[in-house]
């Protein structure tokens, strides 16, 4: 159970308030560069921590993102002609540029000397990166392990979830979920008789503090001899990565807030072994069944289009897909969950230690600290999510340790809320 205070302070993103300051103290994820693949061409809206902005390629290739709002009258930018390096608007031709500034006024005698918000970018993994903070505390870019391999090595997917960020958050750090929602009745799929590693349905949690946040072990046992680790990487401000025992198949997640009652869901499914099928791929993304706009065909309008049948006949929640399952559930929820009404177990510790951790950061932050995780020299490119068997009477920390430079320092991770 979570106090109403803590769950405001958790879950209020927008300008000025502490956890978007917080959060406005990383790169984080903006849009897809496909989503402007064009240069010169159309910009298009980016709703960002409660914020309407537009992105735009110039048509020398170079990516701008600023408020949406012409700073002359209010309309909008994403009807603005994109030419000669600037957003140009269509009321009164008042052109701005990359950083902001107002360039031209040729409805006036002289420029008058006007400027917008803007924000600064880069381009990498196939993400345009945003950082919304205080230029002088821009902090470095971190090279996440995917960031270097081949487009055909990697599918990113971006889905418009109708739920606050951190109900997705912990949606993505609780394993023992995965027993449930995610069981289907054919033979080896998760929660099935045919796969006794996920049939266990209660997972003891183990949690070990890093300096990029915290991982946590679901231990299982499997046996008198043996039993699974699946081991999720959480780190700040929102990433998680799924466990893993294949190198051709790795999830890495983001849950980035649109506003406080919707967030950006990133999926970075990648391949170290080699390059994707990418006809099954396009075959997976069928099931999302998303728009135009990144929402998928199932909301709570038509309720996830459920299956009461299928529910009998082939999976536990009646819902096709996996991720649909997990989008459900976050929108379910409202737009923020009641935590003064939860009761939480021991399947829930992770869940309550993303909280002290992102309570104990705000708190670190408003008080003129550094924000955690952002260390330039740790090596975030070693973090991964684990799924493997160990002895059951080994310790998972020593049989898949922490890459030098990971481990944790301070007791930020673990301190109460």
């Amino acid at each position: 159970m979570l106090s109403q205070q803590n769950n405001d302070l958790l879950t209020q993103t927008g300008p000025g308030t502490p956890m978007g300051e917080l959060l406005r103290r990383y790169w984080i994820p903006a849009l897809m560069s496909s989503e402007i693949a064009e240069g010169g061409g159309e910009p298009v809206r980016v709703r960002l921590l409660g914020e309407s902005l537009v992105a735009y390629r110039d048509s020398s290739g170079s990516v701008g993102l600023v408020d949406e709002f012409c700073p002359h009258r209010g309309a909008s930018l994403w009807y603005a002609r994109n030419e000669d390096c600037g957003l140009r608007c269509i009321y009164h031709g008042w052109k701005i540029d990359s950083t902001g500034a107002v360039v031209e006024t040729p409805n006036e005698e002289t420029l008058l000397n006007a400027r917008t918000t803007a924000y600064p970018v880069y381009e990498e993994g196939g993400l345009i990166w945003a950082y919304m903070g205080p230029p002088a505390l821009m902090p470095p870019r971190r090279k996440f392990i995917w960031m270097d391999l081949p487009e055909s090595h990697r599918v990113i997917t971006k889905v418009w979830v109708e739920g606050n960020y951190l109900q997705g958050i912990e949606g993505g750090i609780d394993s023992s979920h995965v027993g449930f929602l995610h069981w289907a009745f054919t033979e080896g799929s998760w929660g099935n008789a045919g796969a006794p590693v996920i049939s266990v349905k209660a997972p003891r949690l183990e949690l070990e503090p890093t300096a990029y946040g915290f991982r946590y072990a679901a231990l299982r046992k499997t046996g008198d001899d043996l039993q699974n680790v699946r081991i999720t990487p959480f780190m700040l401000p929102f990433h998680t990565y799924v466990p893993s025992n294949r190198r051709d198949n790795n999830v890495w997640h983001a849950w980035v807030p649109r506003d406080d009652g919707s967030n950006w869901m990133y999926d970075v499914r990648f391949s170290i072994a080699g390059p994707f099928d990418m006809e099954a791929e396009r075959e997976r993304s069928r099931v999302i069944g998303l728009g135009s706009d990144f929402r998928p065909e199932r909301t709570l309008a038509n309720k996830h289009l459920q299956s009461r049948e299928a529910m009998k006949t082939l999976n536990f929640s009646g819902i096709e897909g996996v991720k649909n399952q997990d989008y459900a559930i976050v929108e379910t929820m409202g737009p923020i969950v009641d935590r003064t009404r939860e009761h939480l177990g021991a399947s829930d510790k992770a869940v309550s230690a993303v909280r002290r951790l992102l309570l104990a950061a705000v708190r670190a932050c408003q008080e003129g600290d550094e924000p955690p995780g952002l260390d330039p020299s740790m090596p975030v490119e070693r973090v991964l999510g684990v799924d493997t068997m160990i002895d059951a009477g080994a310790r998972w920390q020593e049989a898949c340790p922490l890459a030098p430079g990971l481990e944790h320092e301070t007791a930020l991770a673990m301190s109460e809320a």
